[in-house]
């Protein structure tokens, strides 16, 4: 069902009226990108939504605004958080230290099986390697760091663990445009050296002259069903832009195939140029 005009400003007052973020948000133009956009959803298999915020503009959801709003597990989004309050309380020395294996078997990902540092970590998403930082911190400062930064709904279970996935704490698409974008900038209440650390281990890719900062998340609450995301921002070329994709699962997805969707939405907005 398409919402009304009327209907989505008051999905965006709603949010404003309840966020510690408030920027103008406005819906684009559906009628110029409606049907491309859909068509690329549609061939991904999965509904979702996909909100961007270019340089020096204001932010935009760009499909879906329904979606956009709806509360949401992070899932391993949350890990960016996770080694950010890490490095700020010294549950993590730096990003070169080694972290050992906690010793659980991961038959889907036997890539977690091993001892690493944080950009090996985030690259392969380890349930390993972030679950140790986060017994490290405790479950009291977790929550403190949550509400300190005003990050989704700030609540959390109360096994370190598991919060990015337990559904306690949840996050809008919206939510998650802000906290990236105000990583991006700098603008979360960590030291500066501890945000560029991330930053690093957040980038991806390079290509003609840009750079791809980026983390996926997926989070099932049944069988094959619940929300996935892949967050971030690319900059170069004097101009950088925030983007959000949420997916709501019905079936299992192709991780590969969620970025890849990603990077054409994003070419269809001039952000990025290589496959």
């Amino acid at each position: 069902m398409r919402l009304s005009r009327v209907c989505l400003m008051c999905l965006v007052l709603m949010f404003v009226a309840t966020s510690t973020w408030a920027p103008r948000i406005w819906a684009l133009d559906k009628s110029a990108v409606a049907a491309p956009i859909e068509a690329r959803f549609v061939g991904y298999g999965h509904a979702g939504t996909w909100l961007v915020k270019h340089h020096n503009a204001d932010a935009q959801i760009v499909h879906n605004p329904a979606f956009a709003t709806k509360a949401q597990s992070p899932a391993s989004t949350f890990k960016i958080l996770v080694a950010l309050i890490a490095l700020e309380t010294g549950a993590l020395r730096s990003a070169d230290e080694i972290v050992p294996w906690n010793g659980r078997a991961y038959p889907k990902h036997r890539e977690w099986q091993a001892d690493m540092a944080l950009k090996r970590a985030m690259e392969t998403s380890s349930e390993s390697y972030f679950g140790v930082l986060a017994n490290r911190i405790g479950r009291e400062r977790l929550a403190e760091w949550v509400a300190r930064v005003g990050y989704g709904n700030g609540r959390i279970g109360n096994d370190p663990p598991n919060v990015w996935h337990d559904s306690v704490l949840t996050v809008t698409a919206m939510q998650q445009l802000n906290f990236i974008d105000r990583l991006r900038l700098g603008r979360l209440p960590f030291r500066i050296e501890h945000i560029g650390t991330v930053k690093s281990a957040l980038l991806r890719e390079q290509a003609d002259g840009r750079s791809l900062y980026a983390k996926t998340g997926t989070h099932f609450d049944g069988e094959n069903t619940g929300n996935a995301w892949w967050i971030g921002w690319v900059e170069g070329k004097g101009r950088a832009t925030t983007f959000v994709l949420g997916i709501e699962l019905k079936t299992s997805d192709d991780r590969d195939q969620r970025i890849a969707l990603g990077k054409s939405l994003l070419r269809d907005s001039g952000a990025w140029s290589a496959p």
